[in-house]
């Protein structure tokens, strides 16, 4: 994965799970489906989520009037998911 930002098992699985909550999930939701994977937990997700939000791989919304957030991909972030998916997709191919 040539000039590609290299990420850790719990930043992959967090991307991964944003992309799953399509936009819809806050942290909560991502919280309880990371507490049903065998990842490491630290450091502590939301310190990973803020790294990749700095990054560029993901945003963050705070709905208006409430104390709810949203996790999204952007743009590269959905890069980067695809090339892992890719070189992961090549390696069991051979």
């Amino acid at each position: 994965m040539k000039n590609s930002i290299q990420l850790t098992q719990l930043e992959l699985v967090l991307i991964k799970l944003v992309a799953k909550g399509q936009g819809n999930w806050s942290w909560y939701e991502l919280a309880n489906s990371l507490s049903r994977l065998d990842v490491p937990r630290e450091p502590d997700m939301m310190v990973v989520l803020k790294d990749l939000v700095a990054k560029g791989l993901l945003e963050r919304h705070i709905l208006p009037g409430s104390p709810r957030d949203r996790w999204d991909l952007t743009p590269a972030g959905t890069k980067i998911l695809m090339e892992y998916q890719y070189h992961q997709d090549m390696v069991f191919k051979n």
